[in-house]
């Protein structure tokens, strides 16, 4: 779903669009062009939508189009040739940008304009009626469907429907993507694999539903791919994100790249670690780009290329419009700076939704019908992917260790800071043991065992069984190729975590420097033992 240059093209459809702003000249937009051109745009498309004088606007659009080609805009740049009538030249043939686009993603010219059009308006259900009979032949005439099902109901159409969910939620038309959805995939069009983030994705973007139920019933998925894991997990920490638990957004984000999209996990961690204030380590996590053009990644490279921030000042007009169409941590932080304050006015940006609860309880107000078409329960594992409740592990922890303490992890993974008044004593045996000598009241808590010089200490995890449950033809169970349980370690365990709301024990394990996991475990099948 999130492949690099679908994401790319996705993320675009966030960035066309106006919003009400203060009055901006034509002159302050061609002024910060010269110093960033990527953030003239906006300006330039709020001087189109409020210049009094038409030769100003027509000037405008003209270097508007320059730069949506430029930085490979391509949805805006097709609206604009749109507008202007320039979708061909005189001979008939199709503008560079639309043939450049249509062979990137393999479809016809006529089918990615089409879904263009349809997409960007409201979608009203469509329920097939039944088929007429030719009165001179007798032979059966299906009925048509309209636009966009029609073009979304050819297979080779398929990279569309990505297309078209991008628009649908860049326009917030949530209900028209549901109809579409649901008709593909009853339709047998599109796969649960593909279509399961897409769902997931929709229920986020829309507020609508329960988020974490889809996730977690999407992770139980047998047959996800490795893409998938990572849109799934990717997806869950932009929810946690969107809910203000930077800490776990940031660990999911990390965990994504383990399965696939590795840069675009590496880019979302430095975002949140800028917005938790800690630039220094955000810093660190950049790297090659991930979205093409995309402003939050160019801001954030300049961010931590700059020693001050008074070049910002020049960057606000077009940001402000920017974090109003894509609530993002960096322009946050171009705005509020890190830290508490910030956060919150990014989860006011977002418009996080309480309701939206983080829980894996069994009852839900969904449709059981669909739930049990995407994700059947003959199809089903015990727990998603990145759920170990039902394996069984050891920790082997040093002899000198006396104390498991409750830890502030700052830096980022770096060593905890321990202090004596929140370590208790604690003798060999079950991780549930030792979880019930530290009642916190916090909603989230981290743990780490330390020496009798309150130094922490290095333990080892071991699974006592890797295999995912499936058997081979022979009936051995397989070995998973990727994941948490690919190797049976020891893996170093950075810090256990208890989460209250769920009354659950998370572990985070590596393995080398590239492996990084958090995983659910039940505390009585975690065994401890000193060496």
């Amino acid at each position: 779903m999130f492949s690099k240059g679908q994401a790319g093209l996705c993320l675009l459809l966030f960035i066309f669009g106006f919003s009400k702003l203060d009055a901006v000249s034509y002159e302050e937009a061609y002024e910060l062009e010269k110093e960033a051109p990527i953030f003239a745009i906006p300006l330039y498309e709020e001087v189109v939508r409020t210049a009094p004088t038409a030769d100003v606007r027509k000037t405008a659009s003209s270097r508007l189009y320059f730069l949506y080609e430029k930085f490979n805009k391509y949805v805006p740049a097709l609206q604009y040739q749109i507008r202007a009538g320039t979708l061909k030249n005189k001979k008939g043939e199709w503008s560079p940008l639309v043939r450049n686009l249509a062979e990137g993603l393999g479809v016809s010219a006529f089918s990615l304009l089409g879904i263009l059009n349809a997409c960007s308006k409201e979608t009203s259900a469509w329920i097939p009626p039944e088929p007429t009979v030719n009165p001179d032949t007798g032979e059966l005439i299906q009925p048509i469907p309209p636009e966009p099902y029609r073009i979304l109901s050819k297979k080779e159409n398929f990279p569309l429907v990505r297309f078209c969910y991008s628009l649908k939620m860049k326009y917030r038309d949530y209900e028209g993507w549901d109809h579409i959805f649901f008709y593909l995939f009853d339709k047998e069009l599109i796969t649960r694999d593909s279509a399961l983030p897409l769902w997931v994705g929709s229920s986020i973007q829309s507020g609508k539903g329960t988020p974490y139920r889809r996730i977690f019933l999407s992770g139980r998925f047998k047959e996800l791919s490795n893409d998938s894991k990572a849109d799934l997990l990717f997806l869950y920490a932009k929810f946690l994100r969107h809910k203000g638990r930077f800490e776990s957004s940031t660990r999911y984000f990390l965990m994504s790249g383990n399965y696939s999209s590795a840069k675009r996990a590496r880019w979302e961690t430095a975002k949140n670690l800028l917005l938790m204030d800690r630039k220094k380590e955000a810093c660190t996590y950049v790297g090659d780009s991930f979205y093409s053009g995309d402003e939050s990644e160019i801001l954030l490279k300049k961010i931590c290329q700059s020693g001050s921030g008074d070049w910002l000042t020049a960057y606000v007009p077009s940001i402000k419009i920017l974090l109003r169409e894509n609530p993002d941590p960096v322009f946050v932080y171009a705005l509020e700076g890190g830290g508490r304050e910030a956060q919150d006015f990014f989860l006011k940006q977002v418009g996080s939704k309480s309701s939206d609860k983080d829980d894996d309880g069994e009852e839900d107000s969904e449709s059981t019908e669909i739930l049990a078409k995407l994700v059947p329960p003959d199809s089903r594992l015990k727990f998603p992917f990145w759920d170990a409740r039902d394996k069984e592990a050891d920790l082997l922890v040093p002899d000198r260790a006396k104390y498991l303490c409750k830890v502030i992890r700052r830096p980022f993974f770096g060593t905890p800071s321990i202090q004596p008044q929140f370590c208790k004593e604690v003798s060999p045996g079950s991780l549930e043991t030792l979880l019930s000598i530290v009642g916190e009241e916090e909603e989230e808590t981290s743990f780490a065992f330390a020496d009798p010089a309150y130094l922490p200490l290095s333990v080892k995890w071991l699974w006592k069984d890797i295999s995912n449950g499936d058997a081979n033809p022979e009936g051995i169970p397989a070995k998973p190729t990727k994941g948490p349980y690919a190797e049976a370690g020891p893996w170093s365990l950075e810090y256990i975590v208890y989460r209250k709301v769920l009354n659950r024990a998370y572990a985070e394990i590596r393995l080398g420097k590239d492996q990084y996991y958090v995983v659910s475990v039940k505390p009585s099948y975690v065994i401890w033992s000193k060496h």
